[in-house]
């Protein structure tokens, strides 16, 4: 079973390269942001930045302070509400723009990604850490259906983003 899901995605992926890719603004990022802020949301209209070192590490969900501190990492802005959170991700920051905290798939929803909906957004305020991941859903219900089985979620989710940016059905933020 695994293995038709698998030649299925990389059949799927083959006719998306040949196809013809989208036009460049129908694309999504590949790491979700706002304004160019990454780990945010707009709540009743207004941006609302969260600290992904703080969700990662202390697994608690605080607001950032984007004026105070604020790093770039892959084209796109992310806060934190301390500056020692702010150091720890870039002290996690490599040459290359990998980071550890970064959020899983880029932000977006990861049962949305799981199951091939590459514009479903991942909510901070439901980011839980599975392994060394920082896992967001577009919603509370939504990630109580990703946990139920994680393992497998996490693997379509991987597998459906990689094959998108090889697709070049997400633009890359690099």
């Amino acid at each position: 079973m695994k293995i038709t899901r698998i030649v299925s995605l990389l059949f799927a992926a083959h006719l998306a390269l040949f196809s013809g890719a989208a036009a460049a603004q129908d694309v999504p990022d590949a790491i979700i942001h706002n304004e160019g802020i990454g780990f945010s949301r707009v709540i009743d209209g207004e941006l609302v930045v969260f600290d992904l070192v703080a969700a990662y590490d202390n697994h608690a969900i605080v607001e950032a302070d984007c004026s105070a501190y604020q790093a770039q990492v892959k084209g796109v802005n992310w806060c934190f509400a301390t500056e020692e959170n702010k150091a720890a991700f870039e002290a996690e920051t490599q040459e290359n723009g990998n980071n550890k905290y970064l959020p899983f798939v880029g932000g977006h929803c990861a049962l949305g990604m799981a199951n091939g909906n590459l514009t479903a957004t991942g909510d901070p305020r439901t980011a839980v850490r599975i392994g060394n991941q920082l896992v967001l859903n577009g919603r509370f219900v939504v990630r109580t259906r990703f946990l139920e089985d994680s393992e497998r979620n996490m693997d379509n989710a991987t597998l459906r983003y990689q094959l998108a940016l090889a697709a070049g059905e997400l633009r890359s933020n690099d």
